[in-house]
């Protein structure tokens, strides 16, 4: 029991790592904008490159990640996250790092279709919810491991130096990972289209709502830090960054509510409303910075809750191994999507109505997650 969850445990550092290319270069883009002379739309497209793969092809991957070999996508995966940080940190114009960020795109999809796969297929039948759960917070893990470790090495030494380092670890990474044995896919593994049903499309639109919202959010939180409240970036970078790392507390949670069998349904609508009324409090005139603060730590703590409990239900509505492996295609493709549309979205709604706007278009992704959750109900009041 111990190795299948060390396994588990290996296969969520892989998608920290994954995540950690997003922090990575969200904290590296200042620095590359002066030297490279980008201008600011080129430097937050770089940013978002990590997210194209998986908004564009994350259902394909799910469709043929048994084809090709779950464990050869995912080393090559890591393998590819090396290729790109050796790339990124030799590069010397704008096209040739933009090209590395989109090889990253598809390490990511890679290492994120393959290590849910191989975690439901490792984890014992009573345990694939808890085990999938406590993956869902791989990605504020990651982010702030990423922002925190880069700034560090940039600040110390260079950017080049930063991204060359993430190289080494997924390079190191890779090596033993290819000395590991993962649980093989399914006898007579797939060889046709898999549609899956209504419920899990109810379940991962709804999650791609969440997304945009979480997403939309904390992108906005530093500028309104910056212009409303006053405070100066590096404060408002740090609020920023603890506000989403925070939500591993809510994912931590939804697992041992998961482990204790307990009905969900309940705390699946306080974690979708709650945040949601929450908002109201952060974006508005006269704000201090510890009232938001406070608000938008309690508010993502909820908020990681839901988080949690939508990876859990996956192998809950998952009629077949082939059906789940193309549900977690699904959630990557729909979440990816949200977390591209949340930030130009919030701010569509910032620049016509002020900062209350982006509090309205909480609540309104919020409604459009709720409204699509009641399609997976029945799972969600299951224990």
């Amino acid at each position: 029991m111990n190795r299948v969850w060390g396994k588990i445990a290996w296969l969520y550092a892989l998608g920290v790592l994954a995540a950690a290319q997003l922090g990575k270069m969200s904290a590296l883009a200042p620095l590359i904008t002066i030297e490279l002379a980008m201008g600011l739309t080129l430097a937050g497209l770089l940013i978002s490159l990590l997210e194209i793969g998986g908004a564009s092809l994350g259902f394909v991957a799910g469709q043929v990640v048994d084809r090709i070999g779950v464990r050869r996508i995912l080393l090559t995966g890591i393998c590819l996250f090396a290729v790109a940080g050796l790339g990124e940190s030799m590069a010397r114009s704008v096209p040739v790092l933009m090209g590395m960020r989109m090889l990253e795109g598809l390490s990511y999809l890679c290492v994120v279709v393959a290590a849910p796969l191989l975690i439901f297929r490792t984890a014992p039948t009573d345990k694939q919810g808890v085990a999938l759960a406590l993956w869902s917070g791989f990605v504020p893990v990651g982010f702030a491991l990423g922002a925190m470790s880069s700034g560090l090495i940039a600040d110390l030494l260079s950017w080049r130096a930063a991204t060359l380092a993430w190289a080494i670890a997924a390079a190191t990474m890779c090596l033993l990972s290819s000395r590991m044995e993962f649980a093989p896919s399914p006898s007579g593994a797939r060889r046709r289209l898999v549609i899956p049903g209504w419920r899990i499309w109810a379940l991962t639109l709804a999650f791609g709502c969440w997304a945009s919202f979480a997403v939309g959010t904390i992108a906005l939180l530093p500028t309104f830090l910056v212009d409303q409240v006053g405070a100066s970036a590096r404060v408002a970078g740090t609020v920023g960054g603890l506000s989403a790392f925070i939500s591993v507390l809510g994912v931590a949670l939804a697992a041992w509510l998961r482990h204790r069998r307990a009905h969900t349904g309940v705390w699946m609508v306080a974690a979708i409303v709650l945040p949601a009324l929450m908002l109201f409090g952060v974006f508005h005139e006269g704000v201090g910075i510890l009232q938001v603060t406070l608000l938008m730590m309690v508010l993502n703590t909820i908020s990681g809750v839901y988080s949690g409990l939508a990876f859990a239900l996956l192998p809950v509505l998952a009629r077949t191994d082939a059906e789940m492996a193309v549900a977690n295609g699904l959630t990557l493709q729909l979440g990816a999507t949200g977390s591209l549309i949340g930030p130009p979205l919030f701010a569509a709604c910032v620049e016509q109505w002020g900062w209350s706007g982006a509090a309205s278009a909480g609540a309104m992704m919020s409604a459009l997650c709720l409204g699509l959750m009641q399609g997976a109900r029945p799972a969600t009041l299951a224990p």
